[in-house]
């Protein structure tokens, strides 16, 4: 089980959620530490990680080596990463995708900063395999955690009208949850059945969940 934990409300209980709950999560954040601890947390459960891609710059390479499946296409600088086409950056995801999955095992796809990568997202191929995986990837244990830098809020409603991207509208509300790290300390999160935030406060910024316990992420 892999489970983020929010923050707190205003009467300081702690409020977490699975990222099976979310089916897919986008963070508008700050700083680069930001995005990277929630996956390096994410990570060290790695337990329930069955496979990762990781779709970063070079700057923001992240240790993978708790993770035993890992794929990395590296945006500005391809050549480094086990992936180099931009065409077969999803196929090997697709070609599992149907397979029965009887364990509880998950299959991440991590996007650090999704408007730096998304000028060099030009094949029709990857594009078409990244709408069939958000849409319904959760069904089969496939969860996206799609990051943007801050000032890029809404990050989810800016994906699905950009050009390259977008489809039924009327989808957006389902496809996931949005966590928006604020400048002034807030922490705005909507739920993916939802459109309207929650407004929760930081317990030292970020923590997960693992066996019970809190654990920072600081």
């Amino acid at each position: 089980m892999l489970d983020l934990v929010i923050g707190t409300d205003s009467k300081g209980i702690t409020v977490s959620k699975g990222l099976s709950e979310l089916r897919n999560l986008f963070v508008s954040y700050l700083e680069d530490k930001q995005i990277k601890d929630i996956l390096d947390f994410f990570i060290k459960q790695g337990i329930s990680i069955g496979s990762l891609l990781l779709i970063t710059k070079e700057i923001n390479l992240i240790d993978t080596s708790n993770c035993l499946f890992t794929d990395t296409y590296i945006y500005n600088n391809p050549a480094i990463g086990t992936i180099k086409s931009r065409s077969k950056l999803f196929n090997p995801i697709i070609k599992n995708q149907k397979k029965k999955n009887t364990s509880n095992k998950k299959t991440l796809i991590f996007i650090d900063d999704f408007w730096q990568f998304y000028p060099k997202f030009t094949s029709k191929v990857a594009i078409n395999h990244f709408r069939q995986l958000i849409q319904y990837g959760y069904k089969y244990n496939i969860h996206f955690v799609i990051g943007s830098i801050l000032p890029y809020r809404n990050l989810l409603l800016q994906l699905m009208q950009a050009d390259k991207l977008s489809y039924k509208k009327n989808i957006v509300p389902t496809l996931g949850a949005e966590l928006i790290i604020s400048p002034d300390d807030l922490i705005f999160f909507t739920d993916y059945e939802t459109q309207t935030p929650n407004i929760y406060y930081p317990i030292s910024n970020l923590h997960t969940l693992q066996n019970g316990k809190y654990l920072s992420i600081q």
